[in-house]
């Protein structure tokens, strides 16, 4: 039995009624085919989860009346702040994908010495800013999450590194000596990940720097997608949720 659940931003009580956005309406009306009576699940971060059903659907205009909840707010034990070396098209897209799936708080994309694409602050940047965020949204809608990462605008990694605060501060690097699993860890991780040409040896130097550890995911070299699932389930599982 397939269970529907829809990102809704606003406030969520039990025996109210609410209107979905366009976009959201018209995935449920004309996509998934939902009709009147059909039951659906409402979440966000700060109200939690709740069940309700189609009220009323008239084009764009569909009305869920909530009946209860199901989910209180929660805290994860682990919060991962994400800085990714932009990459090209659906390789970025993949990666946020995974990495909202698996859990990440935020997601920053760095603009770094090897990386090929570059955003300029237009149209187009807005564009690519909402479209990922549709896809952390559609990510946890799936994977059962509440909360939705924020997706920053891109940086230089020179202004990411220099972000001073009180988390473990990570780097990957295939010759780093440090493993994932050995970490003094508290509960907030930064990870830093590179793009396909990966760091240079600047970059890698100006972390040492500013309190990064360089830690490797073994003797492979991963794709700068595939990077992000292994890092983030492993510390998931070593220190979080998972």
């Amino acid at each position: 039995m397939r269970t529907t659940r829809v990102y809704y931003e606003g406030k969520l009580t039990t025996k109210s009624i609410v209107f979905l956005p366009n976009k959201s309406a018209h995935h449920l009306i004309n996509v998934l085919r939902m009709k009147p009576g059909d039951t659906v699940y409402l979440f966000n971060e700060p109200f939690g989860e709740f069940i309700g059903h189609i009220e009323s659907a008239a084009r764009l205009d569909v009305a869920i009346a909530i009946e209860s909840q199901c989910r209180t707010p929660e805290v994860p034990p682990l919060t991962i702040r994400l800085g990714l070396g932009l990459s090209k098209g659906v390789r970025m897209d993949y990666a946020i994908q995974k990495s909202a799936e698996l859990g990440v708080g935020n997601i920053t994309p760095l603009y770094t010495q090897y990386g090929e694409v570059r955003l300029k602050q237009t149209e187009r940047l807005e564009k690519r800013l909402q479209h990922w965020r549709q896809i952390a949204i559609k990510a946890c809608e799936q994977s059962g999450r509440l909360s939705i990462p924020e997706i920053h605008p891109p940086i230089p990694i020179e202004n990411w590194l220099k972000t001073s605060n009180e988390s473990c501060r990570l780097i990957l690097d295939v010759r780093g000596v440090q493993t994932l699993d050995r970490l003094e860890a508290n509960n907030l991780i930064e990870v830093t990940i590179g793009p396909e040409g990966g760091f240079s040896s600047k970059e890698l130097k100006m972390a040492s720097d500013q309190g990064f550890t360089a830690v490797s995911l073994g003797p492979r070299i991963l794709r700068t997608e595939t990077a992000p699932i292994a890092a983030l389930a492993i510390l998931q599982h070593r220190y979080g949720d998972m």
